[in-house]
C-alpha cells in the first residue's frame, strides 16, 4: 500500500474527530485549518465560556455518534491491516493513528452512555493507567507543612493562610502576568528553534465564571506566527504557584509552543493527523505532561533558580512578602501531591468506591479544597474525565522518560522540540522504548 492510502486514513481520522466535536465541545485543543488562517468575522466575544477559534461544526456535520462509532471501528481495522505490510519508517505514524482512533472510538462510546472502569477509560483515551498512589505521602507533606508554615492553629488553617498570603492582588495581576509571560518567552527563545513571533497579548478582565482561569482568542496564524490573545480572569484565585504553572504550561514553552510546532509539521509534511490535537488522546497527555515538566527545564531543574525567579518576578511585582518565597519549594511539592489527591478522588468517584461526602472529607483533610466547600465540588474538580492522569501522572511519565534517555538539560530541550514535531507514544515513554 502507498503513503497516499495512509494519508487517506489519517484524513478520515481528522474528519471523524471534527465531526465528534459537535457532541464533545471541549475535545478540540488545537486545529490547523490550512497553511494560513485569519479571522474574517468579529462573531466572537471576550466573554465566551469556550475558545472561539473556529466554528468547526459549520463545516463538519452530518454524522451521528453511531456513525462515528462504526466508522472509527472500521478505520482501526484498516490501519492494523496496513501495518502488516508497512515500511519500518511508517511504524510510529501507524501506531500513533491507531492510538488516536481507539481514543476517538472510546470517547464516542462514552458519549453514547457506555460506562467502564476508570483505569480502562484512561488506558484507552490516554494510553496511561496511573498506579495506586502512596497515601503516606499525604501525611508526610502535611507534617512538613505544619512544621514550616508560619502561623498558629491546625495545619489546615496554616495552609489556607499561606495560600492567602501568596495570592496576587487584582491591581497587580496584569503586571505579574505580563512580566512572567515575557520571561518564559525569553527562556523558550534561548533554548528552542522558535520564530519569536508567537508571544500572546496579555489581558486581564472579569469573566462570567469565577472558576475560569483564562480565555484564549486566536486571531490568525501562518508558518512563522501565531496571533493570540490571552484574557486572565481577575476573579480567579491567582497564587504564585498557579501563575508560574499557568504561564509556562499553557503558553510558552508549553501548549502554544507545541501548537506552533505541530502546525509547522503539518505544513511541512501534509500529514492530516498533525492538524489537530484532541483533548481525549495520548497526544493531549503528552502536551499536558510535558508542558508541566518543561517548566522545571526552564530553570535547569534548579530549585534555587526557580525560587529566585518567583521571588524577583512574581513576589516583587505583586508586592508580596519576599520572605515567603523560601517556602515555595515545599509548597510546590505540596501542590504536586495535591494533584494526586484529586486523581484519587476522581478515580474513586468514577468507580463508585467513595461517595461525594467521603471524597470531600479526604480533600478537606489535606486542605486541597476549602473547609466550607460543598461535597458536590468533587464532581467538578476538572472539566474532563481522566484530567489528573493526563496532567499529573503524564508529567511524571515524561519526567522519568526524559531523565532516562538524556544526560543533560540541553539534550532534553532538543528532545522536547523533536517530540513536539512527531508521532509520540505515551506507552513508549512509559516503558522507555520510544525514540523519536
Amino acid at each position: 500500500m502507498s503513503e497516499a492510502a495512509l494519508n487517506a486514513m489519517a484524513q478520515q481520522y481528522l474528519d471523524l474527530t471534527l465531526c465528534k466535536s459537535r457532541y464533545d465541545d471541549i475535545d478540540i485543543q488545537w486545529y490547523t485549518e490550512g497553511p494560513f488562517w485569519r479571522r474574517t468575522s468579529m462573531r466572537f466575544s471576550r466573554d465566551y465560556k469556550i475558545l472561539p477559534d473556529y466554528e468547526i461544526a459549520d463545516a463538519k456535520h452530518g454524522k451521528t455518534l453511531e456513525d462515528i462509532l462504526d466508522e472509527s471501528a472500521h478505520l482501526t481495522e484498516s490501519l492494523k491491516l496496513y501495518a502488516k505490510t508497512a515500511k519500518p519508517q511508517e511504524k510510529q505514524r501507524i501506531d500513533y493513528l491507531i492510538d488516536h482512533v481507539v481514543a476517538l472510538h472510546t470517547r464516542a462510546r462514552m458519549l453514547l452512555g457506555e460506562t467502564m472502569p476508570f483505569d480502562e477509560m484512561t488506558q484507552k483515551l490516554y494510553d496511561l493507567v496511573a498506579p495506586v498512589y502512596d497515601y503516606t505521602r499525604f501525611d508526610r507533606i502535611l507534617e512538613a507543612l505544619n512544621q514550616a508554615l508560619p502561623g498558629s492553629g491546625s495545619v489546615q488553617d496554616k495552609i489556607y493562610e499561606f495560600r492567602r498570603r501568596i495570592s496576587i492582588p487584582q491591581d497587580k495581576l496584569l503586571a505579574v502576568m505580563t512580566d512572567t509571560t515575557k520571561a518564559f518567552h525569553d527562556m523558550s527563545m534561548a533554548r528552542m528553534t522558535l520564530t519569536g513571533n508567537s508571544m500572546p497579548r496579555v489581558r486581564v478582565r472579569r469573566l462570567p465564571d469565577p472558576g475560569m482561569a483564562f480565555l484564549s482568542i486566536l486571531f490568525g496564524y501562518d508558518y512563522n506566527h501565531l496571533e493570540y490573545e490571552r484574557n486572565f480572569n481577575l476573579d480567579y484565585p491567582w497564587t504564585v504557584d498557579n501563575v508560574i504553572e499557568c504561564i509556562g504550561h499553557e503558553m510558552e514553552p508549553g501548549h502554544l509552543t507545541y501548537y506552533e510546532k505541530r502546525m509547522q509539521t503539518y505544513i511541512d509534511t501534509c500529514w492530516p493527523e498533525m492538524a489537530v490535537v484532541q483533548q481525549f488522546s495520548s497526544s493531549s497527555a503528552f502536551t499536558e505532561g510535558s508542558a508541566r515538566y518543561v517548566i522545571s527545564m526552564c530553570f535547569d531543574h534548579s530549585v534555587e533558580k526557580k525560587t529566585q525567579f518567583e521571588k524577583n518576578v512574581i513576589f516583587g511585582v505583586a508586592g508580596l512578602d519576599k520572605g515567603l518565597a523560601e517556602l515555595m519549594p515545599l509548597w510546590h511539592e505540596y501542590c504536586e501531591i495535591a494533584g494526586y489527591g484529586k486523581l484519587e478522588v476522581t478515580r474513586k468517584i468514577w468507580d463508585k468506591i467513595w461517595t461525594e461526602e467521603e471524597a470531600a472529607a479526604f480533600l478537606k483533610q489535606y486542605a486541597i479544597i476549602g473547609k466550607e466547600a460543598p461535597a458536590s465540588i468533587v464532581n467538578h474538580l476538572a472539566g474532563d474525565e481522566g484530567h489528573f492522569v493526563a496532567h499529573d501522572y503524564a508529567r511524571d511519565v515524561v519526567k522519568e522518560y526524559f531523565d532516562s534517555v538524556t544526560s543533560s538539560v540541553d539534550e532534553q530541550w532538543k528532545l522536547y522540540e523533536k517530540i513536539c514535531c512527531g508521532h509520540m507514544s505515551m506507552s513508549g515513554m512509559l516503558n522507555k522504548t520510544y525514540r523519536p
